[in-house]
């Protein structure tokens, strides 16, 4: 293992216990508690249809390919398989935790034995009126092949006897969690709620299901699988174009390897040992004996319920230099704004485009789209634009991952309509967010630009935390027009960003630099510090940059949500950084850097992670900021972000994941309603 750096697994799983905490925390409303335990369960699920996949085949080299690898495999697998177990237990007890605390508030989840006579009559009415259409049984015989379990679905392995009888059969049935709600309320005589789970529906009904056999007892035990997520693309066939590559990545992505099975820990030995053998589990897999319940990021669509509240999400607002009886092109060319979502309204992006698409006086409307809305206001603009007549090119990412089916559907309704749709360049994903309007004003072509952190999608703005800036200025809107030029053309346009930090050109390059500027400072004993507010800090280039900066005299402040290989603290390499991460309401998603430089703060803000693959293997836009009181106001919320003592958590090598705590003199400050604060208290054009 490399002592200098954390695993970016097993960071990343610290990540996932910050949100574990969120679901553990008192302080947390119940509700909100219980929407975290869904987001953990849904992270890990993730995490081991990419990453754990990927380390499997990282496992299965020969040893001679391992030497190149940084780390061996093998030992990383042992130690995600052990932090994940130790999560399970945990997380397990606290949603024990959680449905002790429901009764509490006269909210009950009940067992089928647990039903009153009526209860139970409504059961069976719903199981015959609506489940019973969805399930189909699958018998096990253990001389033919195994029947196929899908990824990311809920099953129930029956056990199936007879009275007088040695003999057992066993059966699967699929929960139909995708047709049906996971929740159901029954109906109850006084002011309680009663919930019960599809799970316990389909065991009232097992006799029914399986009437046709005449077995006497059924013991049913829940299990899930999880399968490699990979996608994976004929690059060589050139008969198959990009689209439908994509489009059979996704098809076949559904046949990838079991890489977990999560079961009932009840489950009969001879039972699980028969699922083991013909699903041919390697030991590299992960076998996860839990609880009655699995698949626990249903939760986060748990039905609501009086009483049972939530944190409210504070009001977005529209910022001050927009006026609505103006044309917002008159605004943006006035002065550079800069928007900071879910606090200000995410209508003004949707605006640009709507207005643009209707606007006489504009030609052509470019876009990068990377994650975009189910129902789409973004690209039902574009296609507005398109019928009137505008020039609409699209540069969609069919590559964003488990988005791939969202984005085929989009790509193919935008060309439908005469929009020109592009693919971008093959071997790097378009990452970066941007926008490029194009005007005639008075015989002149100006240029206007949206350049954000966060992807152009309505429904993620209104949880995600993310920065976007709406500019005129000539120097960046020529560059993202060379950019542009680059996505569409192919063309090499190495030494024409000065302004803008271009992954995978100059990016690398330009932040050295800086960081390199900070440390000759520091030489001199002149003011030096860096502050980064980041989702995922794992490039480890860049980290040993930080740590020289530090070890030079540099003062560093980091912000990073998730990954964070960065060894910081008193026993770590980087004695002179200190790093936090916030977890709260919102998701923190918002990436920008702020560097002294002699006092002049240069400020950029960013679709870019510091990881390698977003600096090296991606087309990402880093954009500075210019205007000095949008620099301070960068300034200003990375400060009340690093003060926030409420939901932040401390950094280190021990990953310790220690909240940030002060003294009882000083008030609570949680960073995310702050900014909120700031940002309205200060909403003037």
């Amino acid at each position: 293992m490399d002592n200098k750096f954390i695993n970016k697994e097993v960071s990343w799983l610290s990540f996932n216990e910050r949100v574990l905490q969120e679901a553990e925390d008192k302080r947390n409303l119940l509700g909100d508690r219980i929407k975290f335990l869904g987001i953990f369960s849904s992270n890990q699920d993730e995490f081991f249809r990419v990453r754990v996949a990927m380390l499997k085949k990282f496992c299965l080299m020969s040893r001679s390919a391992r030497r190149y690898l940084a780390e061996d495999p093998e030992e990383v697998m042992h130690d995600v398989q052990r932090i994940v177990q130790e999560q399970r237990v945990r997380s397990e007890k606290i949603y024990i935790e959680i449905i002790e605390e429901l009764k509490t508030e006269k909210v009950f989840i009940l067992h089928k034995k647990h039903l009153s006579p009526e209860q139970y009559d409504f059961v069976l009415e719903y199981f015959y009126d609506y489940v019973r259409p969805q399930i189909f049984p699958m018998i096990i015989d253990s001389r033919l092949d195994f029947p196929y379990l899908k990824d990311n679905s809920l099953y129930l392995a029956v056990e199936l006897k007879k009275k007088n009888k040695d003999t057992v059969r066993y059966s699967i049935i699929e929960i139909p969690t995708r047709a049906l709600p996971r929740f159901i309320k029954l109906p109850n005589s006084g002011n309680d709620t009663h919930i019960i789970l599809i799970d316990e529906i389909v065991r009232a009904g097992l006799p029914s299901i399986y009437a046709v056999h005449n077995f006497d007892s059924y013991n049913a035990y829940n299990f899930k699988i999880t399968r490699d997520a990979e996608l994976e693309i004929d690059e060589d066939d050139i008969s198959i174009s990009y689209l439908n590559k994509i489009s059979e990545g996704v098809k076949k992505r559904k046949e990838g390897g079991i890489i977990r099975i999560v079961h009932d820990e009840k489950m009969p030995l001879k039972m699980l040992n028969l699922f083991i053998r013909k699903n041919h589990i390697h030991k590299l897999d992960t076998l996860s004996a839990g609880g009655r319940y699995h698949k626990l990021k249903d939760f986060l669509s748990f039905p609501s319920v009086v009483g049972l509240e939530t944190t409210s999400l504070n009001p977005p607002f529209r910022h001050a230099s927009i006026n609505q009886s103006k044309r917002i092109f008159s605004s943006i060319k006035k002065n550079d704004m800069l928007l900071y979502f879910p606090y200000h309204t995410f209508n003004t992006i949707i605006d640009f485009i709507r207005d643009a698409s209707i606007d006489p006086s504009v030609e052509s409307i470019k876009v990068t789209l990377y994650r975009i809305a189910k129902f789409s206001s973004i690209a039902n603009a574009l296609i507005n634009a398109r019928r009137n007549r505008k020039e609409v090119t699209v540069l969609l990412e069919l590559q964003a991952r488990f988005d791939e089916e969202n984005n085929i559907y989009w790509a193919n309704r935008l060309k439908n309509e005469g929009v020109r749709v592009i693919f971008g360049i093959s071997g790097l994903k378009v990452h970066s967010k941007i926008c490029m309007i194009t005007r005639r004003e008075k015989k002149e072509l100006i240029r206007y630009c949206s350049i954000g952190t966060g992807n152009m999608n309505e429904d993620t703005a209104k949880l995600y935390t993310d920065c976007n800036l709406l500019t005129a200025d000539p120097g960046i809107c020529s560059e993202v027009s060379n950019l542009f030029d680059f996505l569409e053309r192919n063309i090499n346009y190495s030494g024409i960003f000065n302004q803008l930090l271009v992954s995978p050109i100059n990016a690398r390059e330009r932040l050295t630099e800086m960081i390199d500027f900070e440390i000759e400072q520091a030489k001199q004993n002149k003011p030096a510090w860096i502050k980064i507010k980041i989702n995922n800090m794992a490039d480890k280039h860049l980290a040993e940059k930080l740590y020289e900066a530090g070890n030079a005299g540099v003062k560093i402040q980091i912000i990073c949500r998730s990954r964070f290989i960065m060894k910081t603290g008193k026993k770590g390499p980087g004695k002179n950084i200190e790093a936090i991460s916030i977890v709260d309401k919102y998701l923190e998603h918002a990436r920008f850097c702020i560097f002294h430089h002699s006092g002049e703060n240069l400020s950029f803000i960013g679709s870019a992670d510091w990881q390698t693959r977003n600096i090296d293997g991606r087309v990402e836009i880093t954009c500075p900021i210019k205007r000095n009181r949008l620099k301070k106001k960068l300034y200003d919320i990375f400060e009340i972000q690093w003060s926030d003592n409420y939901k932040a958590r401390i950094l280190d090598s021990e990953m310790k994941n220690n909240f940030v705590r002060t003294d009882k003199k000083n008030r609570i400050l949680r960073s995310q309603d702050e900014v909120y604060r700031y940002l309205l208290e200060r909403n003037t054009p």
